[in-house]
């Protein structure tokens, strides 16, 4: 105990010396302080003043730590959330219809303006992209073959005609009198033939002549009855004028002739090409004074006041289609929405069937081409425009 007293009374002292030294050591910096110059006394305090802010702002920051801790829990739980919903949305829009987008192309029909018969390009009077209207001349070609047919055919016509007339009308009056003389001269004839036929058979049975003799004045007088007839016969026949047949024959020739004359001017006709429809000129082929062969387009015309769109659908987005009747389809080249309605449907060939890849099950989806006419017209809308339609595919 007296050792541990002994310890104690020892910490007191030093204690007090340390004290006594703290004190004396703070007199000292007191003392030196007003032995400082001014300026560096304020140096001085600029210098505490700045470690006590380090010191205030690290127990600030002590202080916040577990405030930044907190908000990073908060963001984290926050983006979890929004994780978690996206992945929802994501698995809902999955499961939702999906909507396809289909194009299809402005169509029209276009009509080729060719000739019958083989010429040559004389005139043109329109150009590409120009607006006609029915039946307006477009071309205008030369063929001097066809010139030559008609003028031929013409001629035949002119001697079927006469040769009608002639049958019509009959013989000539001078021509029946002729033959009514003859008739006559050979009548004369007959009656002596015969009477001398009589005489010479009376002759005969008197033993005057022989049987010779009066066989040669029958065969005479047989002979000029049969002339007599048939001259009676070509007077009657031309008194009596044409047969039907013959009139029906002269009349079948005409009816050729004037055939022969009718196509030699349809193909005159076919050398002045004029516009079948309402339309706008989509191209011009030739030249001035080129040859044009039989069949071949000249002019290329679309009906644009008939416009229609074609959209190639697969089997199993037809009935979205179908189903609805009329559906809105944009046009990018107007910016300009649009409501058409189906006009047509037909199948696309083999062509454009997909194959099924399953050994069981599945089958060959097809492709349709469908028609689609605006409802309303549509100003500017021109062929090859795009449109294009959103359908939503079933699950």
């Amino acid at each position: 105990m007296n050792q541990d007293q002994s310890k104690s009374d020892q910490d007191v002292e030093n204690t007090s010396s340390e004290g006594n030294s703290t004190d004396l050591s703070a007199q000292n910096s007191k003392t030196e302080m007003q032995e400082i110059p001014i300026e560096q006394q304020t140096d001085a305090e600029t210098e505490a003043k700045n470690q006590q802010k380090t010191q205030t702002q690290i127990a600030t920051d002590s202080n916040s730590e577990p405030k930044k801790s907190a908000a990073i829990k908060a963001i984290g739980l926050m983006l979890l959330i929004l994780l978690l919903g996206l992945i929802a949305f994501g698995l809902w829009k999955s499961y939702q219809p999906k909507e396809i987008e289909l194009q299809g192309r402005v169509e029209a029909d276009t009509i080729h303006v060719s000739t019958k018969v083989p010429s040559r390009i004389e005139e043109i009077y329109v150009h590409d992209g120009q607006k006609v209207s029915k039946d307006q001349e477009l071309i205008r070609l030369f063929s001097p073959e066809v010139d030559a047919k008609k003028q031929q055919a013409l001629g035949v016509l002119q001697s079927a005609l006469a040769l009608q007339s002639t049958a019509e009308r009959g013989s000539q009056q001078e021509n029946i009198d002729t033959l009514y003389a003859n008739w006559q001269s050979l009548k004369a004839q007959q009656a002596l033939a015969q009477t001398t036929y009589q005489r010479g058979a009376n002759l005969f049975k008197e033993g005057v002549i022989s049987r010779q003799r009066r066989d040669e004045m029958q065969a005479a007088a047989l002979s000029a009855s049969q002339l007599t007839e048939a001259a009676y016969q070509q007077y009657a026949r031309a008194k009596r004028g044409s047969t039907p047949q013959q009139i029906s024959s002269a009349d079948a020739q005409v009816q050729i002739a004037q055939a022969a004359v009718a196509e030699a001017n349809a193909l005159a006709a076919e050398t002045k090409l004029r516009s079948p429809i309402d339309g706008t000129v989509s191209k011009t082929y030739g030249k001035v004074s080129e040859l044009v062969a039989m069949g071949v387009p000249v002019v290329s015309i679309i009906q644009d006041d008939d416009l229609w769109v074609s959209v190639n659908v697969r089997e199993d987005l037809y009935a979205q289609i179908y189903k609805t009747k009329s559906i809105d389809g944009f046009i990018p080249a107007l910016n300009q929405t649009a409501t058409f309605k189906i006009k047509n449907i037909e199948a696309e060939g083999e062509f454009a069937t997909i194959k099924t890849t399953r050994q069981t099950g599945g089958y060959d989806i097809r492709s349709f081409k469908i028609h689609l006419a605006p409802v309303q017209p549509i100003t500017d809308l021109k062929v090859g425009m795009s449109v294009l339609f959103k359908i939503k595919e079933t699950q």
